[in-house]
């Protein structure tokens, strides 16, 4: 895998992750706001574990080494 490739999925990954925070904080401040105990909890059982998969995949794309050119 060329640098450039590596670096593009190291991006990729580093905006999945923010995008994942961020998307985590609005649910979370929206959530503050109005208090609809009976839907809020299965819904944020349920975005909290997306938003986990989304942090976990940008993460393994910003961190997964590149291999050595072997020509």
């Amino acid at each position: 895998m060329d640098e450039q490739a590596v670096m593009l999925t190291r991006r990729y990954g580093m905006i999945i992750s923010a995008v994942s925070v961020v998307t985590g904080l609005i649910y979370a401040l929206g959530l503050i706001r109005r208090s609809y105990w009976a839907l809020a909890l299965p819904v944020t059982a349920a975005t909290a574990g997306m938003l986990y998969i989304s942090l976990w995949i940008g993460r393994a794309l910003m961190t997964t080494p590149s291999e050595p050119d072997e020509f």
